[in-house]
C-alpha cells in the first residue's frame, strides 16, 4: 500500500521533529555533564575553603536550562505523536471518502448498465410484438419456391433463395433486400 500525501507529509515532519529532539537531548546531556563537573568542583572548592557562590549559581542555571531542554524535548515528541495520530486519522478519512466515491461511481455504472439492458429488452419486446410470420410462394412461371420468414415493422429484410434459375439460365443463389414498413 502506497503512502498518501497526508502520511508522507506527516512522516517528513515527524522525521524533522525527531532530529530536533535528538539535538535537544544532546544539548541536555552536555548540560548534565557540565552540571556534574560543577558539582564536583563545588565539593572540592568547599573542602578547600574556597568561594563556591558563582559555581553554585552557574550549577543552578545549568540545571534549570537542562530541565527546560528536557521539557522542550518532551513537548516536541508529544506534538510529533499528536501530529502523527491526526495524520493517520485524516488519512483514514481520506481513504474512506475515496472508497465511497469509487463505490458511488461503480453503483452509477451498474445503474447505467441496468437501464441500458432494460431499454434493450424493451426494444426487443417491441420488435417481437411487431413481428409477423409469413409464408409466400415465389414463381417465375416454370418454377416456384416456397419462402418463409418473419417480418418486422420498419426492418430491412434480406431474402436469399438458393437453387433458383434466373432468366439468364445460370443456376445459383439469388438475394433480395427490401425495406418493410408495415
Amino acid at each position: 500500500m502506497a503512502l498518501s500525501g497526508i502520511m508522507t507529509t506527516s512522516l517528513l515532519s515527524a522525521n524533522n521533529s525527531m532530529k530536533i529532539a535528538r539535538v535537544q537531548q544532546g544539548a541536555k546531556n552536555q548540560m548534565d555533564g557540565h552540571a556534574g563537573v560543577l558539582d564536583a568542583e563545588i565539593k572540592l572548592d568547599s573542602a578547600r575553603g574556597g568561594d563556591v557562590k558563582k559555581k553554585q549559581e552557574e550549577l543552578e542555571e545549568t540545571k534549570k536550562k537542562a530541565s527546560e531542554l528536557e521539557e522542550s524535548t518532551m513537548n516536541t515528541l508529544s506534538a510529533t505523536s499528536d501530529d502523527l495520530k491526526k495524520a493517520a486519522k485524516d488519512d483514514l478519512e481520506a481513504r474512506r471518502a475515496e472508497k465511497a466515491e469509487e463505490k458511488k461511481k461503480a453503483e452509477k455504472a451498474a445503474e447505467k448498465k441496468r437501464v441500458e439492458k432494460k431499454a434493450t429488452e424493451e426494444r426487443i419486446e417491441k420488435i417481437g410484438e411487431a413481428a409477423t410470420s409469413e409464408t409466400a410462394e415465389i414463381s417465375d412461371g416454370d418454377h416456384s419456391v416456397s419462402v418463409e420468414g418473419t417480418l418486422f415493422e420498419g426492418a430491412t429484410i434480406n431474402v436469399v433463395v438458393d437453387g433458383v434459375t434466373p432468366s439468364t439460365g445460370a443456376t445459383g443463389t439469388i438475394g433480395v433486400s427490401m425495406d418493410e414498413k408495415a
